[in-house]
């Protein structure tokens, strides 16, 4: 994950999930514009998506947008407090697209260097795809004990269904964790290895969903 501005970070309380007020937390620094991070598959993966065309003929794996639980479908960059009982969002600081469209290319991106001989891409391919691979994110964030003073905790979990078309017949379905403690309590740290926890919870996704390809 790389960061592309730096500011200072706020903490901006919102709602618990009911969705009721909001309150900032302010840290030490000089206010600038919004920090913006992103997600990186690899330095090298950015080759362009086939087109149908291009697909004809080979074996096509498509991978739609992820499933997000409710509020992370977004630029913001949501945290939970309390163990996950409220959900809040950095302030100043924010994704470089909405998650679930980063989440999509991200898994593309490295679909395509961890199922050789497969072509990978959106459903634009859908009608030559033999296979989608749907995910559903059920995790994916920093977890604070209580209020956001201390490193939190950062989880992810991929559920993942392996779907043969055009019959949409389930070959598999499956469901990844990852968790490790952040080492700061600081965007760089928490985003950069949330990037970590992302790439093992694909990688260990796609070798487990590559035998019903």
């Amino acid at each position: 994950m790389r960061q592309q501005r730096t500011s200072r970070q706020w903490l901006h309380l919102v709602l618990p999930l009911a969705l009721t007020g909001c309150l900032s937390l302010p840290s030490s620094g000089a206010k600038d514009a919004s920090s913006i991070y992103t997600l990186h598959a690899s330095a090298s993966a950015t080759a362009k998506a086939p087109t149908p065309a291009q697909a004809r003929g080979r074996e096509v794996v498509v991978v739609p947008k992820p499933e997000l639980p409710a509020g992370l479908g977004t630029e913001r960059i949501a945290l939970y407090l309390q163990e996950g009982r409220k959900l809040d969002y950095y302030a100043d600081a924010k994704w470089s697209a909405r998650l679930d469209d980063l989440l999509q290319d991200y898994v593309i991106q490295r679909a395509k260097q961890d199922l050789p001989g497969k072509v990978v891409g959106t459903p634009d391919l859908a009608p030559s795809a033999r296979y989608r691979l749907a995910l559903k994110v059920t995790d994916f964030g920093p977890v604070y004990a209580d209020m956001a003073d201390k490193a939190p905790r950062l989880d992810v979990a991929l559920t993942a269904t392996v779907i043969a078309l055009p019959g949409e017949t389930v070959k598999t379905q499956f469901t990844v964790k990852k968790s490790s403690a952040a080492s700061a309590n600081s965007l760089t740290a928490i985003t950069n290895e949330l990037g970590t926890l992302l790439a093992s919870a694909t990688d260990e996704t796609l070798q487990k969903a590559r035998p019903y390809f």
